[in-house]
């Protein structure tokens, strides 16, 4: 779970597609070294050229780059999907809704 930097909710990020969404349109504009190598290990895990851990690793490092509420939760210690809190499922809904706007580039 990850606050937003942009809104301040809290988001249930719980894949590649969804970690590379928010970095790239949901992050602040306070982008860091440490974003853009996130931003890179995503698109490359997106393409298999690089694990799920490693941009897992690399997004929760950019997260804590700017200050930003992150709690890890891993296949291994997360509770099962129908107990979990779900704080906002809906952010990442399956109906393509984006959760927040794009950023104009």
């Amino acid at each position: 779970m990850i606050q937003s930097p942009r809104s301040g909710t809290v988001l249930n990020v719980t894949s590649v597609e969804q970690a590379s969404e928010l970095l790239e349109n949901g992050w602040t504009k306070q982008c860091g070294p440490k974003h853009t190598a996130a931003v890179e290990m995503c698109a490359n895990a997106l393409k298999e050229k690089a694990s799920v851990d490693d941009a897992r690793i690399a997004f929760v490092e950019a997260a804590k780059e700017i200050d930003v509420y992150v709690a890890e939760k891993t296949r291994a210690t997360a509770p099962p999907r129908s107990v979990r809190n779900k704080v906002n499922d809906s952010a990442f809904s399956e109906n393509g809704e984006r959760p927040f706007p794009r950023r104009d580039s």
